[in-house]
C-alpha cells in the first residue's frame, strides 16, 4: 500500500498550504480535483496569499457562491501530471479555467511570473508545486465584475 495521499489530503496536511486548502473547501473548488486525475496543482503558499490585497481577498470571500474565487483557484490546476523537469519543454499549459499559464525554466522555475518554491510533491492523483505568488487569470476570464488588480 502506498503512503501517498490524494491531492486534497496532501494539500490539507501541508502547513504552508493551509490558506489554499481552506479556500478550496469554502469555494468548493476542491471538487475539481477529487477524481482519479491526474492533475497538477500549483499551490500558492500562505505567504503568497499574504501578498493579496485585503480588498481583493475580501471581495472573493464575500461573494455568495465564491464564483470568482473558484475561477482563480481553478487557474492553478491543469488536467495532467507535470513534473518540474518538463517546464522547459512545455512552454504553456491550459488550466481547468480554460486559460493558459506559462511555464519557464530559465534562472529558476516559474509559472507565469510566480517562482516555484517546492516541486514534485506527489499525490495519488497528481502533482503539487508550491508558488510564491497567487496566479491571477486574465481579467477577461473572470468576467466584467473582476478587478484588474494583478497579482502575478
Amino acid at each position: 500500500m502506498s503512503d501517498k495521499a490524494n491531492l486534497i489530503d496532501t494539500i490539507a496536511k501541508t502547513d504552508m498550504f493551509s490558506t489554499f486548502a481552506r479556500l478550496m473547501r469554502t469555494s468548493k473548488a476542491d471538487e475539481l480535483i477529487t477524481g482519479s486525475g491526474p492533475f497538477t496543482v500549483f499551490v500558492p503558499t500562505n505567504d503568497a496569499f499574504g501578498k493579496v490585497p485585503d480588498s481583493l481577498m475580501n471581495g472573493w470571500l464575500s461573494e455568495t457562491e465564491q464564483t470568482m474565487l473558484r475561477k482563480v483557484l481553478s487557474y492553478h490546476i491543469i488536467p495532467t501530471k507535470l513534473f518540474a523537469a518538463s517546464f522547459g519543454s512545455t512552454p504553456n499549459a491550459t488550466t481547468l479555467s480554460g486559460q493558459d499559464i506559462l511555464l519557464k525554466d530559465v534562472s529558476g522555475l516559474r509559472v507565469n511570473q510566480s517562482g516555484v518554491q517546492a516541486r514534485n510533491m506527489e499525490a495519488t492523483n497528481g502533482m503539487i508545486h508550491a508558488l510564491d505568488t497567487v496566479l491571477t487569470p486574465p481579467v477577461a476570464a473572470l468576467g466584467a465584475t473582476a478587478t484588474a488588480a494583478k497579482l502575478s
